[in-house]
């Protein structure tokens, strides 16, 4: 299974979700790995950085591009694509993915580009809600906006969090609402119960 995380925007948490959700899966005893197809890198980074602090990931983090991205893909692992926010890359991703991630927090900004992502996917997507504060008039505006559009939307709500906020280079071991999405994934593609 292929899961794609995107968002047309940057510093949307793509990354952080990318990484969090496999180690999630990694978790429930699932191969996982993350295929890094932005050209900033940040999710080799991240774990070249985990390995150096003698903290490594629970998965394999590998580059990719659009070409490796259209290989025919490895069935026994659940491939997690940290995605660029534009261009070929981003459109390949979404393209092979079997089901997007999109995460967004409760900006406006950010809600024009999670629902302009939404409107290229070609697979099942969800909008994964984060860094969110809840019982926020911001938190109330943008949930009410996506349920009347009708937007697929997780249960699960990530949390600002100091934790999640520092946690470039380490591996994770909070994963809270990030477990919960996982479970939904899991139920919603592959069935899985807990």
């Amino acid at each position: 299974m292929r899961i794609t995380i995107a968002n047309a925007k940057g510093g949307v948490g793509k990354t952080t979700s990318a990484i969090y959700l496999a180690q999630a899966a990694s978790l429930r005893g699932h191969r996982a790995v993350v295929l890094d197809a932005d050209p900033q890198g940040s999710a080799s980074q991240w774990a070249d950085l985990a390995a150096q602090e003698n903290q490594p990931l629970d998965f394999n983090v590998l580059p990719a591009n659009p070409a490796t991205l259209k290989r025919p893909r490895k069935t026994d692992r659940i491939e997690i694509v940290d995605a660029a926010p534009t261009g070929t890359a981003l459109a390949v991703a979404m393209e092979t993915a079997d089901f997007t991630i999109i995460p967004c927090s409760d900006s406006p900004l950010d809600v024009q580009q999670a629902w302009a992502t939404l409107e290229t996917a070609k697979t099942p997507a969800a909008i994964l809600l984060i860094r969110v504060e809840q019982g926020t008039k911001a938190l109330k505006a943008v949930t009410d906006a996506f349920q009347q559009w009708t937007t697929p939307i997780f249960d699960a709500q990530i949390r600002k969090r100091q934790d999640i906020k520092t946690s470039m280079g380490h591996k994770p071991v909070k994963l809270w609402e990030y477990a919960q999405a996982w479970q939904e994934i899991s139920q919603t593609i592959t069935g899985e119960q807990s």
